[in-house]
């Protein structure tokens, strides 16, 4: 088992956290986050730090504590600098435009695929023209709840993966992808 459930979570001083039965609430500069405790764990404030303690002595208690304390941890963070995650389009003809109803994204299909976007997350579209490449469209996602952001994130992928031989799809802008040799390379060699 990691030991990092009994560490503590220093709160800045720019950040109010408060415990108000089973809920956690934080603000920040950025905005405010409400986490629901699981029933086998207990939060504990003391002066700028809060300890996450498990109410019995179970592996299920002890997973819940390591995970609400990562959640708390994670809300913390992201009212004081918030997430981000970037993804690339790439392939010829594909691009992505902002709509009334969301991100609009035209991968290949008859019709452009929509991808609903909360409020509380901010999508920034850019272009960048290359030669290798053809355009390349940079989404990139903010926002300060982790989960929400990686949920898009992982919306937006999944409307066409990356194609292994051409790379063509939708990709992180930290992702490697392995390309894929096609059959007249191999016959050749």
């Amino acid at each position: 088992m990691s030991k990092n459930r009994f560490r503590p979570i220093i709160i800045p001083k720019q950040v109010k956290l408060s415990v108000v039965n089973s809920f956690v609430k934080v603000g920040g500069p950025l905005g405010n986050l409400e986490l629901k405790m699981s029933s086998k764990v207990k939060a504990v404030v003391e002066e700028d730090k809060v300890f996450i303690k498990a109410l019995e002595n179970t592996k299920t208690a002890a997973s819940h504590q390591g995970t609400m304390r990562s959640l708390i941890k994670n809300m913390i963070d992201g009212v004081m600098e918030g997430f981000q995650k970037t993804l690339i389009i790439e392939g010829t003809g594909y691009r992505a435009q902002m709509s009334g109803a969301g991100l609009q994204l035209f991968l290949g299909y008859s019709k452009p695929k929509t991808v609903a976007i909360p409020q509380d997350v901010k999508c920034e579209l850019k272009v960048v023209k290359s030669a290798e490449k053809g355009d390349l469209t940079y989404i990139t996602l903010k926002g300060i709840d982790k989960q929400k952001v990686g949920d898009i994130a992982a919306l937006i992928k999944k409307t066409r993966k990356p194609d292994p031989y051409k790379h063509k799809g939708v990709r992180y802008a930290d992702e490697v992808l392995r390309k894929k040799i096609g059959k007249r390379a191999v016959v050749q060699a």
